[in-house]
Order: structure tokens, then sequence, then C-alpha cells
């Protein structure tokens, strides 16, 4: 067993999440571009189901849309990959000891990079239909740390739970499904009543999703309460999940191990 010190934690990860990295692109033909394919092939989708069949959005509906689905598609990914990286790195946890709550950190670091992919597409395609960088572009990093903390909260206490309730990674999936459909992807929240508004609000991409859009397709500046909210509830659900795992850690190769 390697006993590794915190200073190689970082280098660790980004190493691991790169690794990662090159064999998912090396897994298909197309490699890198099915980053770029995939939420086209999504966008042609919705955008045939609801722009033309059922004629709802506009000239700008395009990107409007896309940005949804980009901005989704990072946060489901994100979390389905980093809810089981603790049970799918069985031979790393058998050859080292290390703490086990980076497994998560991977991979947010690994979808990150394919997440890059994505936003190029998006920037593109927002130039291309007039949305020329404003001054409220400049905080979108900030909403990427918005994105990245509330992926966290997700995927740190269900990394300690799937071990131990396998069932809880299927369940996972069917709850981001739903969350999908009530998230605003491919219709305004604005637009709907008040009282529908407060319901689907308690999902919280629903305002991850409209902030994103506000500054990239809107020039305006995100909704900072809601945003700093967001950021409380998901740095709170964050430690817990991390508490959960350090408190688990021991368990882990144990586990695994049946």
């Amino acid at each position: 067993m390697v006993v590794m010190g915190f200073r190689h934690y970082k280098n660790l990860v980004l190493h691991k999440a790169w690794a990662d990295f090159r064999a998912e692109a090396e897994r298909t033909y197309l490699g890198v571009a099915w980053w770029v394919l995939d939420p086209l092939i999504n966008l042609a989708v919705y955008y045939l189901v609801f722009g033309v069949i059922f004629s709802q959005g506009g000239p700008d509906f395009v990107p409007f849309l896309l940005v949804g689905l980009v901005t989704w598609r990072f946060f489901e990914a994100t979390v389905v990959r980093a809810s089981s990286s603790i049970l799918g790195n069985v031979a790393m946890i058998r050859q080292m000891a290390f703490p086990k709550v980076i497994f998560p950190f991977i991979s947010v670091a690994t979808c990150l990079m394919e997440y890059a992919f994505s936003l190029v597409l998006l920037f593109i395609v927002l130039l291309l239909y007039g949305h020329t960088p404003s001054l409220s572009w400049v905080v979108f990093p900030v909403l990427l740390v918005v994105q990245v903390g509330l992926v966290l909260a997700f995927a740190l206490p269900l990394a300690a739970l799937v071990p131990f309730v396998p069932d809880m990674y299927k369940l996972v999936t069917q709850v981001l499904r739903i969350m999908f459909y009530m998230s605003g992807v491919f219709f305004d929240i604005e637009r709907l009543s008040p009282k529908l508004q407060l319901v689907l609000g308690f999902n919280p991409m629903v305002h991850v999703i409209g902030a994103v859009r506000a500054v990239l397709m809107r020039g305006e500046w995100p909704s900072w309460p809601v945003m700093a909210a967001v950021c409380g509830v998901s740095a709170l659900a964050a430690l817990l999940g991390a508490l959960v795992i350090r408190r688990l850690d021991p368990l882990f190769a144990k586990r695994i191990a049946r």
C-alpha cells in the first residue's frame, strides 16, 4: 500500500482526470468529436419537436435551447460519473491508501475537460445568432464555479452511498431525468405562472440555466442573491458528503472487495 502526502493529491487528481479524458477520447473512432456532436444531435431533436412540431420559441430558440442542453449535460454527466466514482476505481483503492473523496473530484475534472468542447460550440452558435460578447460575459466563469459546486453537492453524498446501496445509482438516473424535464431546458420558466415558477424553483438547475442565459444571451447580470443561495446550499451538501466519505473511508475497500 502506498501512502501519499496531501501535496500529491492535486497531482493525482489532474493526472487521473487527464488519463480518463484520453481513454474516453480513444474509446471511439470519432473521439473528442462526440463531445461536439452529442449536443448538436440533441439540439436537432429537441428543436424539431419543440421548435417545429409544437411551434415554440422564436428566432433565438436555437441558442436558447443549446444553452440549456449544454449546461444540463455537464451537470447530468458529471453527477452520474462522480456518483459511481468510488465504486468504479476498485483497483486503485486496493493498491493505494488515500482519501476516497478525491474520486468525485477526478470525475468533475474529467467532465470539465469534455465540457470545454461543448462550450466552444455554444459560443460559436451564440456569435452566429448575433450574441456578441458583452460585459456580462465576464461573470460566466463565476457561474461555472456555481455549476461545479452544485455538481459536488449531489456527487459527494451519492459517491458515499452508492458502494453500500448500489440501487441508488439507478435511482439517481431516474431523478435526473425528472429534473431535466423540470429545469427549463426547452421552455422559458418566466412565462409560467408564479405558483408554478415557485414549485419548479426548488430545482437548482432552473436558476443555473436561467443565469447562464441571462449572462450570455441577454447581456444581464445573474440574480446574485439566488446564486448565493445555490452556492450556500451546495457548499453545505458537499461538505456533508465529504464528511460522510471520510467517515466511511475505512469501509470502502472491504465493501468493494465483496
